[in-house]
């Protein structure tokens, strides 16, 4: 009999007691199977256990295997279910057209039926299920199968994965959910850099607002109101340095002080470190600005522009070179991957989602956190305020995350006493 023909997979479900696992998996082994995938799940009360098994060793006939497998049902008191596969089944049900769907937000009625339901209609398998969040915020984590998903009606050339997936990301819009969606294989990858856009990621697009009022008056005070270059589209920090000539770069620092960032940027960057990442920041914004906002977090990249300022600390309306633009961030991405020998798949990138945010198409895992426009070609969406949610993306459950900010609560308080817990 062919190797192919002899894998079986094995599901049971029933009420939980002890001794199960070791009355299914002794069995296997007698029966001279190997098992190549497992996933055992008990929680209140209740028991689920799935089973690969590779029999290609056993001198046993296959049916007398799946009828010794089946007599589990009665000396186990579980329901029992005995499949055979294939090697080239169970591998394309393993790497093709399999997903990680990430729900966040406030907790609602109807968030699982309306999703599960768009699954349905497409008939898209969900294979697992699991609550990384619990309470008023609600977070879930579902892997899907898309290799029978059903093909769009012609003459449609849209691709049908993608099509759904635009679709669940305006469902969750409408639930007041943001999404985010892995290729499985992508997010079984081990990420090791995250890449932040600062002004449209990090920084409080109020703080900046009013950031840039008191600018403007400030410029209009020395008569060049005309050539100030603010792109209030482009969250607002882009702006001509000739603008800025004559002006004391201390003024400019007083202002900057205006300038906020997002709830949990401080907590999310601490806890990425303390999780081992590189952390890359990337500002088409001014240096001045924006190197106080991070002071004393341990940053390893971080990019910006830099004026001129004559001996006197007045600034010159020149910057140095090179110039970071939005065009150009994509090569700054390139070179931290070479620098820090990754590919795209271990990167992590972090932007609003438009078009200034372009290099965070290139990344293993695209987020845009409170996107503008549409559409949002990115993986994934956080429409909450809070950005440290991004680490829900990763598979962390919320009692995991709860100890990473109860740790940062505890060193902020020995740094500063007065700090609030968080």
């Amino acid at each position: 009999m062919k190797r192919n023909e002899k894998i079986i997979s094995l599901s049971a479900i029933g009420l939980d007691a002890p001794g199960l696992v070791s009355k299914i998996t002794d069995r296997v082994f007698k029966l001279g199977g190997n098992i190549v995938d497992v996933e055992e799940h008990c929680r209140r009360g209740l028991f689920a256990i799935y089973l690969e098994i590779d029999l290609s060793g056993s001198s046993y006939p296959m049916d007398e295997i799946c009828q010794k497998l089946k007599a589990l049902e009665e000396e186990t008191e579980l329901k029992v279910i005995v499949k055979r596969a294939s090697d080239e089944k169970a591998r394309t049900q393993q790497d093709a057209g399999r997903y990680v769907v990430t729900l966040l937000g406030t907790d609602r009625p109807g968030i699982m039926a309306n999703v599960s339901k768009l699954f349905s209609d497409q008939n898209i398998n969900i294979e697992h299920c699991r609550m990384i969040a619990r309470g008023n915020f609600f977070s879930m984590e579902m892997v899907i199968d898309t290799s029978q998903i059903t093909p769009l009606p012609y003459p449609s050339a849209l691709d049908p994965v993608q099509n759904m997936k635009e679709q669940l990301k305006e469902l969750c819009d409408q639930l007041g959910q943001s999404v985010v969606i892995q290729e499985e294989s992508i997010y079984k990858k081990m990420k090791k850099l995250i890449v932040f856009d600062v002004e449209s990621a990090l920084i409080q697009e109020k703080s900046i607002s009013l950031f840039l009022e008191d600018l403007s008056r400030l410029i209009g005070a020395r008569g060049k109101k005309e050539d100030i270059i603010i792109d209030q589209k482009m969250k607002g920090l882009i702006y001509g340095a000739k603008s800025l000539q004559g002006i004391p770069v201390s003024e400019l620092e007083a202002l900057g002080k205006k300038l906020r960032l997002n709830p949990g940027s401080h907590e999310l960057l601490s806890i990425l470190k303390s999780m081992g990442f590189k952390v890359a920041l990337l500002s088409s914004g001014l240096e001045v600005l924006v190197k106080r906002l991070f002071e004393g977090l341990d940053i390893d990249y971080a990019f910006a522009n830099t004026l001129k300022i004559d001996h006197d600390g007045i600034i010159t309306g020149e910057l140095e070179e090179p110039v970071l633009t939005d065009k150009t961030k994509d090569e700054v991405l390139e070179f931290i991957m070479n620098m820090e020998q990754v590919d795209p798949d271990q990167v992590i990138a972090v932007g609003d989602g438009s078009a200034r945010c372009g290099f965070i198409r290139n990344a293993g895992l695209s987020i845009a956190y409170q996107p503008q426009e549409r559409p949002i070609p990115t993986d994934g969406i956080l429409k909450g305020d809070e950005i440290f949610h991004i680490l829900y993306c990763l598979g962390i459950p919320k009692v995991e995350l709860d100890k990473y900010l109860d740790k940062e609560a505890s060193v902020a308080q020995k740094v500063n006493p007065l700090a609030r817990s968080a």
